[in-house]
């Protein structure tokens, strides 16, 4: 593969579509360059010829009608995605929760090699499906409806003997006071579980869960290391959780 195609390969994963002439000037050459370059990854697994440009190739159509529900700003998730991706270094064993954002990171992790994923997501475990460079490991338990996440009594005992360097924790609320919360109980559950299993937890919140609250605890903020945003979250509020205790990273590239 030429310089050019995987520079272009980068970039897509890094902004999900681009136009022709966004590719252009980012890669500082022609469109007519680009249009060649893409007829040559016509059949590559990571991108998509569209009318005008290229998108983001995935193994789930999350563009499907009745699965397409989120009220998050992708540009914001792939800033946050980006970012926690820079954390991740070969022969890592991390893992993912299920969620917007940590879909985001699956996405940006397809390009490594040498590490191990593992998460109760089904849907994140199928992006790595073919990539031999990566190690996948999925949870036990029940399909959680209205999400792809496996939860329930099955989950921890497929995690006899597991041991994961960082979890990645995607949230519906974050505050001070009560943590980490999510809308459903047993995602909550299945959270605290693989939290158990892991060195450190860090959690991906774009700007809009800060100082929310939703039904479930998943753990107080005392549980947690790190947390990575965008600086769409103001400043003063960063500060309350530094004060509280908690890294606060900023991606500023979105």
């Amino acid at each position: 593969m030429r310089k050019r195609e995987q520079q272009i390969i980068e970039v897509v994963h890094q902004y999900g579509s681009l136009t022709i002439q966004e590719l252009s000037d980012m890669l500082d050459t022609s469109p007519s360059s680009v249009r060649r370059d893409l007829i040559a990854l016509n059949h590559n697994r990571f991108v998509n010829r569209v009318h005008g440009g290229v998108s983001l190739s995935t193994v789930v159509n999350y563009e499907s009608r009745w699965l397409h529900r989120t009220t998050v700003d992708l540009s914001e998730a792939r800033a946050i995605a980006r970012k926690a991706a820079q954390l991740i270094q070969n022969g890592d064993v991390i893992c993912l929760s299920g969620g917007v954002l940590c879909t985001q990171l699956a996405f940006q992790l397809r390009l490594l090699e040498g590490i191990t994923v593992v998460t109760n997501a089904v849907n994140i475990a199928a992006e790595f499906v073919y990539l031999p460079g990566i190690q996948v490991r999925l949870t036990g338990g029940r399909l959680n409806p209205g999400s792809f996440e496996l939860v329930g009594r099955a989950l921890e005992p497929s995690l006899q003997g597991v041991h994961m360097g960082m979890f990645f924790l995607g949230t519906d609320g974050l505050s001070v006071q009560y943590g980490v919360t999510g809308h459903d109980e047993a995602e909550a559950d299945a959270s605290r579980i693989l939290m158990e299993h892991s060195d450190q937890t860090i959690v991906l919140a774009d700007s809009s869960k800060f100082k929310k609250t939703s039904f479930a605890q998943v753990a107080p903020l005392s549980s947690f290391d790190t947390i990575i945003s965008t600086d769409h979250v103001s400043q003063s509020t960063r500060d309350e959780f530094v004060e509280a205790g908690v890294e606060v990273i900023i991606s500023s590239d979105h």
